[in-house]
């Protein structure tokens, strides 16, 4: 329901104070609603323009029975969404441990913190800094295009995946670079060449320094110059 917007940033989240939030979305009557993900309280929230305002409990139901309450809350304000149920049809449980989805939301936004905060000096046009919640990183993007055709470079962080099962911070950039291998990363980080290309700093190395907050900056200041520079 929300108007299509550069590079799908239409369909991220937002950090919020206490989770992750849709941000306004826009109704045929004029109206707006907003969906959050608070994970301090443990509830889904969804809050209207009109003043009306719904919550429901996260107690580990299965999504198809979440995207059914959520689905009803809203056509009880006759807001009826095309989408694809079928694709919410799962009804496999999962243990929801509040102290651990708490614990997850505070790193992600700490570490959104340290991104705008890194985000606010580059002269050069940027994404906001959001949530994909098809992978689960919290990222933004910088659009250089350099002489060399350096068209984005992406800075994010997420919980673990498949390749890396474990949380961790990734540089990206797009198109791949040759010449990788003549820039220097800080200690710990590394170039990740299996299946994708970018400079890999695993979160646990990162919070045993005496400074982590300073260490990732220095990691993402150090890391975009160089590529900028050989770029």
């Amino acid at each position: 329901m929300t108007p299509q917007q550069k590079d799908y940033w239409h369909i991220s989240l937002q950090t919020g104070p206490q989770g992750f939030r849709t941000t306004p979305i826009p109704n045929e009557d004029g109206t707006t609603f907003e969906i959050s993900l608070n994970l301090l309280s443990h509830i889904v929230h969804i809050s209207f323009s009109t003043g009306y305002e719904e919550s429901i409990p996260l107690n580990g139901q299965s999504i198809s029975e979440l995207s059914s309450e959520i689905l009803s809350v809203l056509e009880s304000m006759s807001i009826s969404p095309d989408i694809e149920i079928e694709k919410f049809k799962d009804n496999s449980y999962l243990e929801y441990n509040p102290d651990i989805a708490s614990d997850i939301f505070r790193s992600y936004s700490l570490i959104d913190s340290v991104f705008k905060a890194f985000k606010g000096t580059i002269t050069f046009e940027t994404s906001p800094v959001q949530l994909w919640p098809h992978h689960m990183d919290i990222a933004f993007t910088c659009y250089p295009h350099t002489k060399d055709n350096i068209e984005q470079i992406t800075f994010g962080y997420l919980s673990g995946d498949s390749g890396i099962e474990e949380p961790y911070f990734y540089i990206t950039v797009y198109p791949e670079l040759e010449n990788y291998g003549q820039i220097n990363l800080i200690d710990d980080a590394y170039w990740h060449t299996d299946e994708w290309q970018g400079a890999v700093l695993k979160y646990n190395d990162l919070i045993k320094t005496d400074n982590p907050s300073e260490t990732l900056k220095s990691h993402l200041q150090n890391t975009f110059d160089q590529i900028i520079e050989k770029g």
